[in-house]
């Protein structure tokens, strides 16, 4: 079986190489990985978006889907953590920017090009900081049952102190022999347990500030969440936008088809009546010199003629020779102002023809 068409770029090499050696090599690869990807997610087909990501540019996405569903059976510990960075450093050279929700370290030709993110305030996208909120939020969450369970220990060990007071205050009522010693003991215990309060009462307060910071924590990643609904919002009603503008102008390129085949037939008939008028001139013209060669001798009478000036013999002149066809008229440009251009000026060169 062939293995999948080679491209020019490294991460869609280094994916397709983690396919392969999951799934076999050829298109087949990529059919088991889409199933498992379907499985998992339980959305719809993810076949044609990995088909083209690999011929292009692939995203973080297909990334973390190789990561999750390309590991080998016998993988060693760290296997996932390795290729992360290999393919993180590999994406960051191509994109020139850290890969959403990766916080790991970016490591190029062996040199640690940024440090791993701990924190969401150095997160630079909000997928990535919700992430990181979302574990602050789960170490909070333990620190705060931490807590809980560190206060129950103590309100315990008050209340059991709180028994051995009562049980040496009923002993002090019957022992009057031992009244200092009694009252050095509960003074040590009254100490004891001023301690252990206080101790309450900084837990009761740790737990409260925890809290707090659970609650503000939750606040802002469901403020990053609705900011990331508005984005896609936005980048959907551009797509609409940009599929309305092709329309419109497909539209428009048909209306201009339609006009300039009309202008091109109506210029085709102007010059075929120009033509017509034309020879209807050469004809009206070979008229008129018909007429005057008809007309030639005759002459108004005249009084005594004077005698004619000798003159040199004529020769018979040769009949006049028909005027020489128009030459057909060349088309001419249209005007863009609106005007007649040119073409309706069909007496141009004829304007003389009766003199």
């Amino acid at each position: 079986m062939s293995t999948l068409r080679q491209s020019t770029n490294p991460l869609s090499d280094a994916l397709r190489e983690l396919m392969e050696i999951r799934h076999g090599k050829g298109y087949g690869s990529m059919r088991r990985l889409a199933d498992k990807v379907r499985e998992a997610t339980n959305g719809s087909d993810p076949y044609k978006a990995i088909s083209r990501q690999l011929e292009g540019r692939p995203k973080w996405q297909l990334v973390e889907w190789v990561l999750a569903h390309c590991a080998p059976d016998d993988a060693e510990e760290g296997w996932h953590e390795h290729h992360a960075e290999r393919l993180a450093g590999i994406y960051y050279v191509l994109h020139r920017e850290r890969p959403p929700r990766y916080t790991g370290k970016l490591i190029v030709d062996g040199t640690t090009v940024e440090d791993a993110i701990s924190s969401p305030e150095e997160a630079r996208d909000p997928t990535t900081r919700v992430l990181l909120l979302q574990e602050e939020i789960g170490r909070l969450q333990e620190s705060f049952e931490r807590g809980e369970e560190l206060s129950a220990r103590l309100r315990d060990q008050v209340a059991g102190l709180q028994g051995q007071l009562d049980s040496l205050q009923k002993d002090y009522t019957t022992l009057e022999s031992t009244h200092q010693v009694i009252r050095q003991t509960k003074q040590e215990l009254d100490g004891l347990v001023a301690m252990l309060q206080q101790r309450v009462r900084t837990a009761e307060e740790t737990a409260e500030s925890l809290e707090r910071r659970v609650r503000s924590a939750h606040e802002e990643a469901i403020y990053s969440q609705a900011a990331l609904e508005d984005k896609k919002r936005e980048y959907q009603e551009l797509e609409q936008r940009e599929m309305q503008t092709r329309l419109d102008l497909a539209d428009a390129r048909d209306i201009a088809d339609r006009r300039y085949q009309e202008l091109d037939r109506y210029r085709q008939e102007s010059d075929q009546a120009q033509q017509r008028l034309r020879t209807q001139i050469v004809n009206l013209q070979r008229d008129i010199l018909d007429i005057r060669e008809r007309f030639q001798g005759l002459s108004p009478p005249t009084p005594t003629p004077s005698p004619p000036a000798p003159q040199p013999p004529k020769r018979d002149a040769p009949p006049s020779a028909p005027p020489a066809a128009a030459d057909p008229p060349r088309p001419r440009p249209a005007a863009r102002d609106g005007r007649r251009g040119p073409e309706y000026d069909w007496m141009g060169d004829d304007q003389d023809f009766f003199a």
